[in-house]
């Protein structure tokens, strides 16, 4: 077998290194490629989920807010009704007491003037007729 000369030695040692670190590199790019693709596509679904999820959230909140409108509503309508009938029966009960203070005013009026006549005609007998001793 022919030997190789010292230069030749290390030309095919800086081929075969050469080599090997094409490959390394070759298989690194391929590796970092398919990694890159692989997180790209989780990436992808996870962002598919959480906006899945967003819309999810907002349309429950929507109808959220749908059910308290509703609610609000009819808890307004309720308050609105009982408030009309609240001040309807203290309508009648003002107007019942007006009529009743006003009656018990007049009966004070009507009694004030027969006191009134009262005491005068008893101040007139008092100082027109005096009492015979």
């Amino acid at each position: 077998m022919p030997e190789m000369t010292e230069p030749q030695v290390w030309v095919l040692i800086g081929t075969f290194a050469a080599a090997v670190l094409g490959g390394m590199t070759f298989s690194t790019n391929l590796i970092m490629g398919s990694l890159t693709k692989v997180i790209t596509a989780n990436t992808d679904r996870l962002e598919a989920r959480i906006d899945a999820l967003r819309h999810e959230t907002v349309s429950e909140i929507q109808v959220t807010r749908f059910r308290i409108d509703s609610v609000e509503a009819g808890l307004n309508a309720k308050i609105d009704s009982v408030e009309a009938g609240l001040n309807a029966k203290i309508d009648s009960v003002e107007a019942r007491l007006s009529s009743q203070i006003e009656s018990v005013e007049s009966r004070l009026r009507g009694d004030m003037a027969r006191i009134d006549s009262d005491v005068t005609a008893i101040a007139k007998r008092v100082w027109n007729d005096p009492p015979a001793a």
